[in-house]
């Protein structure tokens, strides 16, 4: 169990909040040959702000989030982006499991002024037609279980009571998925210059990542933290592309160091928590001459509540436990 003068667990609570966020999903297609850079794309989606509920009880933590109408203000000339995602996290002492799903669909290319010949200065080419796709499960080991908590700034499980470093190892696959639903990545503009990504439709990638990081969680009165947690991350990539013409690619293999940074304050009590967290992570891949970076982040504002569970809850939870334990032995 944690030591109880440094972590403070609630299993007997379920804890209920509400969420914004505002997300940035970026994808970078640049030509490595530094002479054809002017023609990279920068596609950007022009998202609004999300809204999110989450529910945490015991072990188990749900969060969902759709797109609202608030947010940057609406800019026709960058066309409409949608994105759906959803997590489920399973969290025990030592190590939290995460089952992510996201999608990103409708996108503008904001390095299009850079090659545009008719361009005005305020020109964005929209692509309705890019998509994104990433399903995945991600892992975390916490050597500091017992006095660093990695969840309570993150998921509200927990709650830190006095300051501390903790240390910790990450692990995790991940499938991605970046095409366009009607032509290629690249407009015939750039790929004119650019030959060796010009019939590019689609790009599969599987992800094997690893890698080791820190963590501190300093805390004022009990009750107001500040968090932040560093990871250095080794990326293993199996990729293979399809070509408009038909063509499917052999499986290859790159690889590559990214980082991972998530920053998080607030207030968390026993009842009541509230914080704002940002989360960033950068993946890089090499496909036909092009460097092919994912850059996905996003700002959170929380605020929940921690409630008694119901008792039909907690004698279905008991059930469900029995049952489980007997499947086991």
């Amino acid at each position: 169990m944690p030591d109880t003068n440094f972590v403070m667990s609630y299993p007997q609570y379920i804890s209920l909040g509400i969420y914004t966020a505002s997300p940035l999903m970026q994808i970078v297609v640049d030509p490595v040959n530094d002479s054809y850079d002017k023609y990279r794309s920068d596609f950007r989606g022009n998202f609004s702000d999300l809204l999110g509920f989450t529910l945490a009880y015991k072990s188990i933590y749900i969060h969902y989030a759709f797109k609202t109408p608030f947010g940057p203000e609406e800019d026709s000339r960058k066309g409409r982006s949608a994105s759906t995602g959803i997590t489920l996290r399973v969290r025990k002492p030592r190590i939290t499991l995460a089952a992510e799903y996201r999608r990103y669909e409708g996108y503008y290319d904001n390095n299009a002024p850079t090659y545009v010949p008719w361009d005005t200065g305020s020109y964005y080419y929209v692509r309705p037609d890019v998509n994104y796709k990433n399903i995945g499960v991600n892992g975390i080991y916490n050597f500091s279980w017992r006095k660093f908590s990695y969840n309570a700034p993150l998921t509200y499980n927990e709650r830190q009571l006095k300051s501390r470093i903790g240390f910790l190892l990450k692990g995790g696959i991940n499938y991605t998925t970046i095409y366009s639903s009607d032509s290629t990545i690249l407009s015939s503009v750039q790929t004119l210059q650019f030959e060796s990504f010009d019939d590019i439709k689609s790009i599969h990638a599987l992800l094997l990542k690893a890698g080791t990081g820190a963590g501190v969680n300093i805390v004022i009165f009990k009750r107001f933290y500040f968090a932040l947690n560093y990871f250095i991350m080794a990326n293993f990539i199996e990729y293979q592309y399809d070509t408009q013409s038909g063509v499917h690619s052999s499986w290859r293999s790159n690889a590559n160091l990214y980082t991972e940074t998530t920053t998080a304050f607030g207030y968390n009590s026993q009842r009541l928590f509230a914080g704002v967290s940002f989360n960033g992570d950068i993946n890089i891949m090499r496909v036909k001459g092009a460097s092919i970076k994912t850059n996905f982040a996003s700002v959170s504002v929380s605020l929940g509540y921690r409630f008694n569970a119901p008792h039909f809850l907690e004698k279905g939870w008991r059930k469900a436990t029995r049952k489980l334990d007997g499947i086991k032995n």
